[in-house]
């Protein structure tokens, strides 16, 4: 399942994290970090949740503002998402290869990305309006209150537990939210495949209702829709070595969306 894969590709992220990145790889992530055109994603945001967190410390504070930026972006367009898509793929072959990921058929890659980004953009820009929050951090912090801090260190083992099918001890009170249920509802709506493949899981631990398809009046799609061209942004000064803990960082990001989808 999708989910399985994700949790398996987070988990193999934290251990090339740990080992560091080629050299190459981190050139090609450095150059996309200060290019005006990758904007879209927010670089500076990511950059900041890499170079402020240290392994013992919550990741929510810098993954709310790295959303809270992004989501204040115009969408990229297509043509940022292959440029960007197929200079990691360039720059990080080795590295992905490790992590058992295939990048024989870039093309294939790219059309699969760009498929899924507006979909994935919106589940990244719900909110809250009860509460203001983005619906990430919302439920990270839900996860973090119910069981431990939610940093790196942490995140790992929690991924570790996954794999193996133990318990990671989430009770289903830090899951089962008006968020996830949004969450759900946005997959079924731009990705039914993977809505599809996780329905029984997701009904068995949080009931029926959790995948009718409604979404909750209290949560609302904040992203916007137009796509961005070329926009002026600072460049970001920071060393390539910092990546090795950007990998770690994005993987733990990945990790936790992983735990309760």
């Amino acid at each position: 399942m999708f989910f399985h894969l994700a949790i398996l590709l987070a988990g193999a992220g934290f251990a090339v994290a740990q080992s560091g990145l080629s050299s190459q790889c981190q050139s090609a992530l450095l150059n996309i970090s200060t290019s005006s055109s990758a904007a879209c994603l927010n670089p500076s945001g990511l950059i900041s949740l890499v170079i402020t967190n240290s392994n013992s410390s919550s990741i929510i504070p810098g993954v709310n503002t790295w959303i809270s930026g992004l989501c204040t972006q115009a969408a990229c367009s297509n043509s940022t998402l292959q440029s960007v898509v197929t200079d990691v793929i360039s720059g990080c072959s080795t590295d992905l290869s490790s992590l058992g990921v295939i990048t024989t058929d870039p093309t294939a890659i790219v059309t699969s990305i760009q498929a899924s980004y507006p979909t994935v953009r919106q589940l990244l820009c719900l909110t809250d309006i009860l509460l203001t929050t983005h619906c990430v951090p919302e439920v990270l912090t839900g996860i973090q209150s119910a069981t431990t801090t939610l940093s790196l260190n942490s995140i790992i083992t929690l991924v570790t537990k996954l794999v193996s099918g133990r318990s990671t001890g989430i009770p289903s009170s830090a899951v089962c939210t008006n968020c996830t249920k949004a969450a759900y509802t946005v997959l079924s709506q731009g990705l039914p495949g993977i809505a599809t493949a996780a329905k029984s899981s997701f009904s068995s631990e949080c009931g029926a209702n959790y995948t009718d398809g409604q979404m909750p009046s209290s949560i609302q799609a904040t992203a916007g829709n137009s796509s961005s061209t070329t926009s002026s942004s600072g460049a970001i000064a920071l060393s390539v070595g910092s990546f090795n803990m950007g990998a770690a960082a994005v993987a733990a990001v990945a990790a936790a969306f992983a735990i309760f989808a």
